[in-house]
């Protein structure tokens, strides 16, 4: 399977039209070196635990002798991971403010670009947490910055560019595989359904990727996000044991079942020798969940997703059955359950074999749901969605960014992008959690981080862009 895998990557860069619009060079890498001071004291013990005492500096000196600094932290809080040009642009103080304006300075030659009103201390119900606002969207030339105010100092540096989220979007997509592939089963399921969101994002907003592979040069070829993908399939079919089982695990094997169908959908209509290898391995790990027991909801969610997608790609009447068995039961809250959620996105994208009532009745369920989004993100004085993880704010982007391509809506855009500005920086600790290049940064927040992660976040990126311009934006390549 490697060696037809290989050709595969080498023919698809010809024949397959995706990736990548809007490539201009806009965050600059300060952001990186900048931002989360939290490394600083990381370094410094590390330090102190190489260096001879007599060679320490004084911080080194002070952590080997156990006495650690305090961390300093700003009060100031801004997207590290770029503003766009031409839209809204907020920053967060925390804390009572003793003056009543800020500054805006470019950072290149320290001069005052614009000088804003503080607002009223608010509390935000959810941290207790008190905060000010200030608003510089008059602020549009594009370059280097940080925000300035009375006593509490600057923020972090960010850039403003009108390609900000061209830009973020473009490191995303080049970074897509940036995760860890734990050979386990857990390492099976994350890797799948990382994948599930990666193609879905492809083939929702296919003209934003085909504008942007144009852009790729041949040295940057394996950056293609259809070669990183043909690489996740490649290490999947590898774990997958002589019993078609993965770890003989029911869920990691009912999410490469899932996943093995779900690629032969997208690549196999272009090489006849990868779409049997895909349907073979699918079908042998299906053979596999048939003899075991399923009686958990768990076990009875994951078998529904692999019958989804075996479904869409092949007849056979068990699919169906096991499909319209499962969703007759009609639940209340199709997110709750990884695999009950990306099921449903593959019912509802299919062409056929789908039920117009239950279409109808999950649809209502899922914008009741983004209904719930919206109140919390109302309430949310961090423009975040009202909650207070990486994840939970990924998944409420997935839900609002699948509802926001059904029904466009300008309020689903807005949270979506308040959302990605919060993860860029404006939340509750002040840390950047990706960067403008699409480089996850080492937080305590970001733990555990998986491809799942990196494809929503691309997904609601690709979804969030689609809808603020409608017009092709010309890139440069890099």
């Amino acid at each position: 399977m490697r060696e037809k895998i290989h050709y595969y990557k080498n023919t698809v860069l010809f024949c397959f039209v995706v990736i990548l619009l809007f490539f201009l060079a806009g965050c600059a890498n300060d952001t990186t070196n900048d931002s989360n001071a939290n490394t600083v004291g990381q370094q410094t013990e590390a330090m102190a635990q190489e260096l001879p005492v007599a060679e320490k500096n004084h911080a080194a000196l002070l952590l080997h002798y156990g006495i650690e600094l305090p961390v300093s932290r700003t009060k100031i809080y801004v997207n590290q991971a770029g503003y766009k040009a031409s839209g809204s642009k907020m920053v967060l103080f925390c804390g009572d403010m003793e003056g009543k304006t800020f500054r805006v300075v470019r950072k290149s030659d320290r001069k005052t670009v614009y000088t804003g009103v503080i607002s009223p201390m608010e509390t935000d119900a959810m941290s207790g947490a008190s905060l000010c606002f200030g608003d510089f969207t008059q602020v549009m030339d594009q370059g280097n910055y940080y925000i300035e105010a009375d006593v509490v100092g600057q923020s972090y540096p960010f850039s403003i560019a009108e390609d900000a989220y061209e830009t973020f979007f473009i490191g995303l997509m080049r970074n897509a595989s940036d995760a860890q592939f734990a050979q386990t089963a857990k390492g099976v399921c994350d890797v799948s359904l990382g994948m599930h969101i990666l193609m879905y994002s492809i083939q929702r907003n296919g003209t934003l990727y085909e504008e942007a592979y144009k852009y790729i040069s041949a040295e940057n070829a394996e950056k293609n996000l259809i070669v990183q993908l043909l690489y996740m399939i490649d290490w999947l079919m590898e774990q997958q044991g002589s019993d078609g089982s993965l770890y003989g695990d029911y869920e990691a094997t009912a999410a490469f079942c899932g996943i093995t169908a779900m690629s032969r959908e997208f690549f196999g209509s272009n090489e006849t020798i990868v779409s049997k290898e895909l349907l073979d391995a699918a079908k042998q790990a299906w053979s596999w969940l048939r003899e075991q027991s399923c009686e958990s909801k768990e076990y009875k969610a994951a078998r529904f997703y692999a019958a989804v997608q075996l479904s869409k790609t092949d007849n056979a009447e068990e699919y169906q059955t096991i499909v319209n068995s499962f969703l007759e039961r009609r639940l209340e809250d199709y997110t709750e359950n990884r695999f009950i959620f990306y099921g449903i996105l593959a019912y509802l994208s299919a062409e056929k074999n789908t039920d117009r009532d239950l279409c109808t009745y999950i649809m209502m369920c899922l914008v009741d749901k983004t209904e719930q989004i919206c109140i919390g993100a109302a309430d949310d004085a961090w423009f975040g969605t009202g909650a207070r993880t990486i994840e939970d704010s990924l998944l409420n982007i997935l839900l609002l960014g699948f509802i926001n391509d059904v029904t466009p809506s300008k309020e689903y855009t807005q949270i979506i992008e308040n959302t990605i500005q919060y993860i860029g920086g404006q939340n509750d600790t002040g840390n950047c959690y990706v960067n403008a290049e699409g480089i996850w940064l080492a937080a305590e927040n970001t733990q555990g981080r998986n491809l799942e992660w990196n494809g929503i976040l691309l997904f609601g990126v690709s979804n969030m862009l689609m809808n603020l311009s409608n017009s092709t934006a010309v890139g440069t390549a890099q």
